[in-house]
């Protein structure tokens, strides 16, 4: 009877260190590929310039260009990132660009810059896209509490720039961020809201930064505006766009004006394929960002193939699937074991060795792989 229980003792010990050495090689070789992909995005998208360094959202390197989007993104990557010694001088850099490309008279940047053109068109130099400078001020916030060697610039810039959103891309009929400081009382697209600029970690982080308590009220109201959007849809997908009337009331981009930018505007599409992630980053979700993020994962959770891009009524726009739709539902994934299938079949970004083809593919990837713990 002694020799049976010893014998089974072994036989658990000799599975757990089977179980233990697998998982280790696995985490091992994830390590790795994020390292080696994160290697690749930097020599393929990090450009560098007499004035600092961008990330080329182009395919064609001789007329590189920045936009503002992007360079919130390669800050946040840089300061995410704890395994390369040179992040930091990186963030300095791409930094020392955004500091370059401002619109003139404030603290944003400006959306689109063509390096190497001749010629830059002007509403691209005096426009703002407001995400972009929802994350360099996000990035620039972080750093001051990484890095000490320039942190009291990173924290005057970063209250400048936080001062300039609420100046300029905010309306305050509704305490909405508008998408640019082009879409004012004067433009119909006054009262367009983009989905994906609802990013509650950042309005908190804004809050105990500033302590200006419009971020926590710009929070609550953008969270409504979502959390009504969700509510419209059966499947509870949620558009590229909404508008927000000033009486807070939630209406299709058709309603009155028609205020489509684009084709996809009223579907889930690439800007609210950020939408998981984005919720997913608050570790006290309030009830709203729950049940609209548990709606959101549970009808992902119940397909067998994740497409890219879908209609309001769930119903698949794209034959193929693309890594800017299952980056942030992986890092959603990973927040609960109740979506850990999800997880599982998501889990393929993990084992990327090689970049695709395309910059907010692979931006999202990297930013997801260093987002995860």
């Amino acid at each position: 009877m002694t020799k049976r229980i010893l014998s089974f003792v072994w036989f658990f010990i000799v599975i757990l260190l089977f179980v233990f050495s697998v998982q280790y090689v696995k985490n091992e070789s994830s390590e790795h590929n994020k390292q080696e992909i994160y290697s690749q995005w930097q020599h393929k998208y990090i450009f560098k310039t007499p004035q600092g360094r961008y990330v080329n959202t182009s395919s064609r390197s001789e007329n590189g260009v920045a936009l503002s989007e992007a360079q919130g993104y390669g800050m946040l990557i840089s300061v995410l990132n704890d395994q390369d010694k040179s992040s930091e001088n990186q963030f300095y850099d791409l930094y020392t660009y955004y500091k370059h490309h401002r619109v003139k008279g404030t603290y944003l940047m400006s959306w689109r810059y063509t390096n190497g053109a001749k010629q830059q068109k002007q509403a691209d130099l005096k426009n703002n896209a407001t995400d972009g400078d929802l994350y360099i001020a996000y990035a620039l916030i972080l750093a001051s509490e990484k890095w000490s060697q320039h942190r009291s610039v990173y924290e005057s810039t970063a209250k400048q720039i936080l001062d300039d959103i609420l100046k300029y891309n905010v309306n305050y009929n509704n305490n909405i961020l508008t998408v640019g400081n082009w879409a004012d009382g004067s433009s119909k697209y006054q009262n367009l809201m983009r989905t994906s600029d609802v990013l509650p970690s950042f309005f908190d982080k804004f809050y105990e930064f500033s302590q200006n308590s419009q971020w926590l009220t710009i929070k609550n109201k953008m969270l409504d505006s979502l959390y009504q959007a969700s509510l419209k849809s059966n499947v509870g997908l949620v558009p590229d766009f909404i508008q927000v009337t000033n009486d807070n009331k939630v209406k299709s981009l058709t309603y009155g004006k028609n205020v489509k930018l684009n084709k996809h505007d009223d579907d889930y599409y690439y800007n609210a394929f950020r939408i998981p992630y984005n919720l997913a980053l608050d570790k006290d979700r309030s009830s709203k960002e729950n049940q609209i993020l548990i709606k959101l994962m549970n009808f992902f959770s119940s397909l067998e193939k994740i497409s890219s891009g879908y209609n309001m009524s769930g119903k698949p726009l794209n034959k193929f699937q693309s890594t800017s739709i299952s980056a942030p539902l992986f890092y959603a994934a990973s927040t609960s074991q109740k979506w850990h299938t999800l997880y599982q079949k998501q889990s393929f970004i993990l084992d990327y060795d090689c970049l695709n083809h395309n910059y907010y593919d692979d931006t999202l990837l990297v930013l997801i792989l260093y987002s995860t713990k």
